[in-house]
């Protein structure tokens, strides 16, 4: 149980626009009241739903060699390098996927979806997406420019078209 007290809450859904009042939440919904349980003073801040974002590129293998190439990314990182205790959080123009969860979080996002995953690296961006701390993760296969899928449409074997992109999203996990 919790509640939020003292913040300016912005709910846009509910037609809820800058008002100051609290925000109890019981079993992971918002509720009228709450007895017990922690509080959190939002005094002077604004409290609203998390942004989910729809379509990103926070992890895979393109992302992982943009990382790699990035000459200050590695230079920052050099002291890192061989303390196994220590995660890596490096922002900047490629940041990792440790320092994305806390960026995307402290931006107000609560959910990210990796928009192109390829088959063949899924496993990999699965991996990467599961090493982003705090936020959600969703991703969605790439599929628009899947030559097997393209041509079984082209000759209209939609049947046999929608059956690989079945097996493209089994596969994928995505």
């Amino acid at each position: 149980m919790l509640r939020i007290t003292g913040g300016k809450v912005y709910d846009p859904a509910n037609g809820i626009d800058g008002i100051v009042k609290n925000i109890c939440i019981s079993e992971g919904r918002i509720v009228s009241e709450v007895e017990g349980g922690r509080t959190i003073d939002a005094t002077g801040m604004v409290v609203f739903p998390g942004g989910v974002d729809i379509h990103t590129h926070v992890a895979g293998a393109a992302l992982n060699f943009a990382r790699a190439m990035t000459p200050e990314n590695q230079r920052r990182a050099a002291p890192f390098l061989h303390t196994p205790e220590r995660r890596m959080g490096l922002g900047g123009p490629t940041p990792t996927t440790f320092a994305t969860g806390y960026l995307y979080a402290g931006m107000g996002w609560t959910t990210v979806n990796e928009a192109a995953v390829p088959v063949l690296s899924a496993k990999h961006t699965h991996e990467e997406l599961r090493d982003t701390p705090i936020v959600d993760k969703t991703c969605c296969v790439l599929m628009a420019n899947n030559e097997i899928v393209l041509d079984l449409l082209e000759a209209g074997e939609v049947e046999r078209a929608r059956h690989v992109v079945a097996w493209l999203i089994w596969a994928a996990k995505a």
